[in-house]
Parts: C-alpha cells; sequence; structure tokens
C-alpha cells in the first residue's frame, strides 16, 4: 500500500506544481508501466487521476486523453509528468527528476547506482521495499545500528 500513497502524493506534485518530473524506478518495464499509465489494466497514477474529482481534473488537464497516453508516461498541460522506468542506474542518467522513486529497492539490480544518479538532480528521493538482503537492506541497517534518526 505504500507504493499507492507514494504514487497518489506524486500524483498531487504533478498537478499542483509546475514542471515537476518525477521518475518512477522499479524491477521491470512492465511494473513501471503498471505504475503509471498501464496496459490492459490501468496503471496506479491513472487510477488516481481518474478517481478525483472531475473539477480537479478541469483544473489540471492532462497533455492528451489518458487513454493515449504511453503506459509508461503520463504529462500534464502544466509542464509535469509521470514516467515509469526499469531497473539500472542509465534509466536515471537520462532525467533530472524532482522526486526519484525507487519502488522494490531490495530487487532492483543496480539499485546503489541508480540511487548515486540520482541523489545530484532530484530535489527528493524515496525508495520503498519489503526486506530482502540487498544494498536498501545494508542502508537501513547502518542507519539503525547508528542511532542515528535518517
Amino acid at each position: 500500500m505504500l507504493s499507492w500513497a507514494v504514487v497518489a502524493d506524486s500524483v498531487h506534485l504533478a498537478q499542483w506544481t509546475p514542471n515537476s518530473h518525477i521518475i518512477i524506478q522499479s524491477e521491470r518495464e512492465s511494473k513501471s508501466i503498471d505504475l503509471v499509465v498501464g496496459k490492459g489494466i490501468p496503471g496506479y497514477a491513472r487510477v488516481i487521476w481518474e478517481q478525483q474529482d472531475e473539477c480537479l481534473k478541469v483544473m489540471h488537464p492532462l497533455t492528451k486523453s489518458i487513454d493515449d497516453m504511453p503506459g509508461n508516461l503520463m504529462t500534464w498541460q502544466n509542464g509535469s509528468s509521470i514516467r515509469g522506468v526499469p531497473s539500472g542506474a542509465d534509466q536515471v542518467r537520462q532525467y533530472h527528476p524532482a522526486r526519484f522513486i525507487m519502488d522494490e529497492a531490495a530487487f532492483l539490480t543496480e539499485a546503489a547506482a541508480s540511487y548515486d544518479a540520482a541523489e545530484p538532480v532530484a530535489s527528493q528521493i524515496i525508495v520503498i521495499s519489503s526486506a530482502a538482503p540487498s544494498w536498501f537492506g545494508e542502508t537501513v541497517m547502518k542507519v539503525l545500528e547508528s542511532g542515528v534518526p535518517g
């Protein structure tokens, strides 16, 4: 459910803050599509956008019909966008997002490299994951063991 909450907050950010670019990285391209507009089954961002009051859709129009959006990209007339990308640091280096989200980071190949690529350019990085041995798991354990709030 945390992924839903972060995507919902990202739709809000995109709608209310012009020229906000949000990148959501997940393990596979198909999962990235599932988090944005979707193909066949509506994606998380699409569901959030479609379920909001009609007045908000009018206030924050998309660049084209939701049905004409590619599965991994949702764009607004205010210049904002939400883009889903598969794992890999090279996927992040192409963009300069206001927000970079790593979904299920413990399972992303090159997770540390993706984080390092986003850190100098992203205003905010959100890392979500269930537990598994990984770079993310080691990072969380270091923070917990240090006793310093992260």
